[in-house]
């Protein structure tokens, strides 16, 4: 006969407003494209450098799906057959990168990275080039939803014992993004008119980012770099100019602690009168998270009645923090001519790879020489830069940030050694997942069931709760009838255990 249901006991559900990530992903795209010599320049006879630059155009969030769409600026710098002076050739190659997230739809929020991870020029004859290059993608995409929990309830039936818990989780309070605009110029110092334009990398850093009530400031700087070459000369010209952008705080007062990251989506450059004019575009894009306590039902009983427990699981981030390292990394190749001078060095991170707790960097700099017989030569040095990294217990890497913050070379003959210091940015987190109790029912306990009043039983644990839980007892009864002691060890000890009807 089935056993009567006497009651269902509904919980306190409790909710915040909050971002969920549901999707994420990297990707790598390969890009190729061909550039024809025009008619106003000479035939190729080597290319000595070719320089790319990302521009992010649009995050496109659809049902299932984020696409990133994307445009890579390139440009190959050669030796023209004449052998006098530097030649340029520039394309603009369009991209895109389609990820699936299954419970994706238009109103929700993708945070996207762009890495140049690799680039090449092959000459296919004297008046055409293949650019071959890789472009590395990845994306966050969240909703916007409601992160609930329960709570024990302000009236209950006599006898009913909740086990309250309490977890302090990290929830996403903001997800947004601004475009901004960066227009100004700088003066060079002799950089003739006539001179071309190799590449403009921008740098953008963040300094700090304050909430004044309801608005978040953000201020940076961003670092630009132009280098051109001029006949046989390669020149830089830099500056710095800084932005601030304000985004609008979820309406409770809170001090939230915020990732940024910003993307280049155009941009232009123009030498006139020994100044560069520059109009910078680019997006800005921010999560703030929060700290937050939550109080919950971990378990539940009526004292007398079998109690059938509804449970929900919630995996929550409980902490981050941001390893910050610096290593440096020694490049080394033996050229097939004696080396004068060095005239320019760049260089590109390949994908990151992660191998019990290690962190391998690949790393690829291309070096523009000149030639004790007066020759514009190029030497490509390829190594890795490797960290070690100190995880805890349980933490798992959300992110990885790596650039390359100095370039030093060394010449000796046909020998060439390049030092280059490379900082790594890990972010790390911790998760859990907390069981919370969400509803109870109270069945009718099975008939001729022995129900004596008191217990006697060997503790096997400490936890008095599972002890009062079993017999349908009272954990204050069970202190004071055997007049325990906080914290006291009670493991092998007869207890006696009071039942209460």
């Amino acid at each position: 006969m089935a056993r009567e249901t006497l009651m269902d006991i509904s919980l306190e559900r409790r909710f915040l407003s909050s971002f969920k990530l549901i999707g994420s992903g990297k990707k790598v795209c390969d890009i190729s494209s061909d550039i024809v010599v025009p008619d106003t320049k000479e035939d190729i006879l080597r290319v000595i450098m070719t320089n790319a630059e990302y521009s992010i155009r649009s995050k496109d969030v659809e049902a299932g799906r984020v696409v990133v769409h994307g445009e890579l600026k390139v440009t190959a710098v050669y030796v023209p057959e004449s052998g006098e002076g530097l030649g340029t050739l520039s394309t603009d190659i369009p991209f895109e990168c389609e990820f699936e997230v299954s419970s994706a739809d238009s109103g929700c929020a993708a945070v996207a990275e762009l890495s140049v991870i690799s680039v090449d020029t092959r000459i296919l004859n004297p008046r055409k080039v293949m650019i071959n290059a890789q472009v590395g993608v990845s994306q966050k995409c969240y909703c916007n939803c409601d992160f609930s929990w329960y709570t024990a309830p302000a009236e209950a039936p006599k006898n009913t014992f909740f086990r309250n818990s309490s977890a302090d989780i990290r929830l996403i309070d903001l997800v947004s993004e601004k475009t901004f605009s960066l227009e100004n110029d700088f003066a060079t110092v002799g950089i003739d008119d006539g001179a071309q334009l190799i590449s403009a990398p921008v740098s953008f850093c963040t300094d700090s980012a304050e909430a004044v009530g309801s608005k978040l400031i953000v201020k940076g700087h961003a670092d630009i770099k132009t280098v051109f070459c001029s006949g046989t000369n390669i020149q830089t010209a830099e500056t710095t100019q800084s932005f601030s952008q304000i985004f609008e705080l979820p309406e409770r007062d809170i001090v939230p602690d915020y990732t940024v990251s910003i993307l280049p989506t155009g941009d232009f450059f123009e030498l006139n009168d020994g100044k560069v004019s520059f109009e910078i575009h680019a997006v800005m894009q921010i999560v703030c998270t929060e700290m937050k306590t939550i109080d919950f039902v971990e378990d539940a009983y009526v004292c007398g009645a079998e109690t059938t427990l509804e449970e929900e699981d919630r995996t929550v981030c409980i902490s981050e923090r941001m390893l910050c390292e610096t290593e440096s990394s020694q490049l080394t190749h033996t050229a097939d001519f004696d080396i004068e001078k060095m005239l320019y060095m760049s260089a590109i991170i390949g994908t990151p790879k992660l191998s019990d707790n290690e962190l391998t960097v690949p790393l690829t700099v291309e070096a523009i020489c000149a030639s004790v017989d007066e020759q514009i030569r190029s030497v490509k040095l390829h190594g890795n830069a490797n960290f070690e990294l100190e995880t805890e217990e349980n933490e798992t890497i959300d992110s990885i940030s790596v650039c390359i913050s100095s370039l030093k070379s060394n010449i000796n003959g046909k020998d060439l050694t390049v030092t280059s210091a490379v900082a790594a940015q890990i972010r790390l987190k911790q998760c859990r997942t907390l069981q919370i109790v969400s509803s109870m029912t109270v069945n009718e306990p099975e008939a001729n069931t022995p129900t004596p009043s008191v217990y006697m039983c060997m503790a096997q644990t400490n936890d008095l709760w599972d002890i009062a839980k079993r017999y349908s007892s009272d954990i204050d009864m069970i202190i004071a009838l055997n007049e325990l002691e906080e914290d006291s060890n009670i493991v092998g000890r007869l207890l006696i255990i009071p039942r209460k009807k």
